[in-house]
């Protein structure tokens, strides 16, 4: 495309140059940057709607003098109409950017695109002639000739066409493309296949050419990898019904009857009209033994296709499987009024009226369908018919042919002795009689004529052995019917093994290794993905497959907000539980993880009132009132923060996190000896959680239990021996609770685990203020306060140490300096026990 030049009607040396006709009426004037939007719009360079693409279009027409410009501006408009169907308004606006520029390409195309549409095939391939011998993008022009020639048949001329183009362009993807398509409609799925990878070679983003090259696949009969075409098409465009559709066959063909299922309802959500979705799903229902639901699919096809014979027919034989014969016959007589010589309707129809005993019009039924694929059934049905007319006669014949196919039919051998019964041939009706009893010895039928038969033959002394041979033959069946029986309890008594574990993960695997679209299992597959460090990357994966296919699937929007929160992007976890909310406004799930969301961002006031939403519609939602509780204690709300976990431990008391939260409430409401009980049953839970034991060790200490708290942080020093911070606070503890000579050792090993850490060294110049050794206390604090000078607690014990040295000026200093700190130093010393 020429590029274009925007002319401002303002520009008075424009008005100079321009003819006097292109001036009359002036039209408004458009600032330079909002009229190049405009004509980017209109040339589809910037995405919009149709409508405001040729809202723009008619925009730059109004101000644009430049005819090349204008031609553009016209054709750009006369797709758009022609993409309507506006074929008049098109074949205007291509006419007039041919006029404006006679060797406009678009326009050329444009106009023979139209023409063709019309019905005008030799006028459309006139033009493209045209353009041709005026030299005009051969390649693209013998493209669109090709196309015109197959629209009206020419398939020769149509390939023809393709081949001289690629001839001059090989590496035009839309020429590959083009001949794939023709080469199929010819049955050539092999060169087909050769185009389309040599398309996707050069674009393997086009959706259109993987969907192709999975129809050539199917029809190689390969549909393995079919499938795999199928989904590389979906991933790029997953609204098309159609690729879903014959993505369903492609899994039929394998025999994944569920997958299929799957496909098809995918396609029927995004057109519920689709015909071969509706009749697909209903067939794949049908065969896979699930007749009430079949029943149901084939009413949606006929609601939506009202003349659809086959499905009348179908239905019909579901019905009768399920007794609902008044139904069946309505069926029927539906699918021969649209279709009267249809022969499967026919033959269906005769055998349910054999079953109502209409006999003469299930016989007029057979005759007028003819034995069809399966002549055997069909003079089966006819025999039959005959037979119950009083026909005996032909009926004999019939059986005879149908028993020359299948010589061991139960039915039809009995049908044959029936019929020479009727004819008087007792004989004949005698030895007939003995075949059935040769496959069946207790044919009770084949028995009670056969008594009548052989006294009237004069062999009555045979009917003993007969029955003796049919008690026989009964009781050996009888006997096998109770071994089975016998053997079936005697399993079903010894102990069975252990069914192994549930490997839900390895099921969702395994079946998305057989349909990798399949929506809730990604999302099942991600849930349980999430967290797992050798599982996220795959997770992630999982949940961004589900959401193209369906954006607004509010799983898994809810599953991408968890991940949004590993993240760390919390507005967006916010963002994408609203839009999962819209969709399922009482999804616990989306309320609780909204809820975390806008605790991690910091809007306590927000969450609690997610929170509460959360436990509005599930009260017994532990995790909801667990962080709810913690949210409150946080913001020292402590009696709702303690009901909260009263609940939650009501819900579940094996869960060590509720009795810790609860524990530290009650702390925090100065009720230690009630906090003891509840760290102690979190530690029976999770005996190796350090919180838990500090604030055991706390809660003693403030309960004035020092010799349980150094008791507990020995159990705590045994397991981590290397942690400074737990024989720190054993000296302190030591210190504060008169046991001064033993704190010593624990703050020496303290400070030879963490010899610069400001805390211990404190702790020690305590310990040492307390046992005398001023000097020692004050060489401490000096070192603690190098370390960290805003220590307050240090100012103030090297106070104490200076006063009672007798440095009152260097003790005045320092208590001083303490207090502006920290107000409260004093009072943390004389807890201590030191005071000045």
């Amino acid at each position: 495309m020429k590029s274009r030049r925007l002319v401002l009607l303002g520009a008075l040396a424009l008005l100079q140059a321009a003819p006097v006709s292109a001036h009359a009426p002036l039209p408004s004037i458009f600032p330079a940057e909002q009229a190049s939007e405009r004509a980017q719009i209109c040339m589809g360079r910037i995405e919009a709607p149709r409508g405001e693409r040729k809202a723009a279009c008619d925009d730059s027409l109004r101000v644009e003098l430049n005819r090349s410009d204008r031609a553009d501006f016209l054709a750009s408009r006369g797709w758009l109409a022609q993409g309507e169907r506006a074929h008049d308004a098109a074949l205007r606006d291509f006419e007039a950017a041919l006029k404006a520029t006679p060797g406009h390409l678009a326009a050329l195309r444009g106009r023979a695109a139209v023409l063709s549409a019309l019905g005008r095939h030799r006028e459309a391939e006139a033009v493209i002639a045209a353009g041709l011998a005026a030299g005009m993008a051969p390649a693209s022009l013998l493209i669109d000739r090709a196309g015109l020639r197959e629209r009206r048949g020419d398939l020769a001329g149509a390939r023809a066409d393709l081949d001289r183009s690629l001839q001059r362009e090989p590496s035009s993807a839309w020429a590959r493309a083009a001949r794939a398509r023709l080469l199929q409609s010819l049955g050539e799925h092999d060169l087909a296949l050769v185009d389309l990878d040599m398309a996707l070679e050069l674009e393997p983003a086009i959706a259109s050419h993987h969907y192709r090259r999975g129809l050539s696949l199917s029809a190689l009969k390969r549909p393995g990898e079919a499938v795999a075409a199928f989904d590389r098409a979906l991933r790029l465009e997953p609204a098309v019904p159609q690729a879903w559709v014959e993505r369903g066959r492609a899994f039929e063909t394998l025999g994944h009857k569920e997958a299929a299922l799957a496909s098809y309802e995918r396609a029927l959500r995004l057109d519920p009209d689709s015909q071969p979705g509706l009749s697909r799903r209903a067939l794949v229902l049908q065969r896979s033994g699930r007749p009430v639901q079949a029943i149901a699919a084939y009413g949606a096809l006929l609601e939506a296709y009202p003349d659809t014979v086959f499905a009348f027919n179908n239905r019909a034989l579901l019905l009768i499987e399920q007794g609902r014969q008044a139904e069946a016959l309505r069926d029927l007589d539906r699918a021969l009024a649209l279709a009267p010589r249809d022969g499967n309707s026919l033959r269906n129809r005769a055998r349910l009226l054999l079953a109502l005993g209409r006999n003469g019009e299930a016989l007029g039924d057979l005759d007028r369908a003819g034995p069809g694929r399966n002549a055997i059934d069909w003079g089966a049905m006819r025999a039959d018919a005959l037979l119950a007319l009083g026909r005996a006669a032909p009926a004999r014949e019939a059986y005879a042919s149908v028993l020359r196919a299948r010589p061991n039919d139960l039915a039809m051998r009995f049908g044959l002795a029936l019929a020479e019964d009727m004819l008087g041939d007792r004989l004949a009706a005698h030895a007939a009689y003995d075949a059935v009893l040769a496959l069946d010895p207790a044919h009770a039928g084949a028995i009670e004529r056969q008594e009548a038969l052989l006294p009237a033959l004069g062999r009555s002394i045979e009917v003993w052995p007969m029955r003796l041979a049919a008690f026989l033959h009964s009781a050996r069946q009888q006997l096998q019917r109770e071994r089975e029986a016998f053997w079936q309890a005697y399993h079903a008594a010894r102990p069975q093994p252990a069914r192994p574990a549930r490997n839900e993960i390895a099921e969702l695997d395994a079946a998305l290794a057989i349909d990798g679209l399949d929506v809730a299992r990604l999302v099942r597959r991600a849930r349980f993905g999430i967290g797992q460090p050798q599982r996220e990357a795959q997770a992630r994966q999982d949940i961004a497959t589900a959401l193209a296919i369906e954006p607004g699937h509010p799983v898994a929007l809810v599953q991408r907000a968890r991940l949004h929160l590993r993240d760390g992007a919390f507005a967006e976890a916010v963002a994408d539980c609203e839009a999962a909310l819209r969709r399922a406004p009482r999804s616990v799930e989306a309320l609780f993880q909204r809820a975390r969301a806008l605790e991690a961002r910091g809007q306590g006031a927000a969450a609690l009132k997610a929170y509460d939403e959360v436990l509005a519609v599930a009260p017994a939602n532990h995790a909801a009132l667990l962080n709810r509780g913690q949210l409150l204690q946080r913001s020292r709300q402590f009696q709702r923060a303690l009901a909260d976990f009263d609940a939650a431990l009501a819900i579940d008391r094996g869960d060590a996190d509720g009795w810790l939260s609860r524990a530290a409430v009650r702390r925090a409401l100065g009720e230690p000896e009630a906090a003891i009980p509840d760290y102690r049953e979190a530690l029976a839970l999770a005996p190796h959680r350090i919180d838990a034991a500090l604030g055991l060790t706390q809660a003693l200490v403030s309960a004035q239990q020092p010799s349980l708290a150094i008791d507990e942080l020995g159990r705590l020093i045994k397991r981590h021996p290397e942690q400074a911070g737990f024989w720190n606070m054993r000296c302190l503890i030591r210190a504060v609770s008169g046991q001064v000579a033993g704190a010593l050792p624990d703050c020496e090993e303290a400070l030879r685990l963490a010899p610069n850490q400001s805390g211990v060294l404190h702790t020690r110049a305590l310990v040492l203020l307390k046992r005398g050794n001023l000097d020692g206390a004050i060489a401490d604090y000096d070192k603690a306060l190098s370390l960290d000078a805003r220590l307050a607690q240090a100012w103030y014990g090297r106070g104490i140490a200076h006063q009672r040295r007798g440095d009152a000026a260097e003790a005045a200093s320092d208590f001083a300096r303490a207090l502006d700190l920290d107000g409260s130093a004093g009072e943390r010393y004389r807890a201590y026990g030191v005071t000045p």
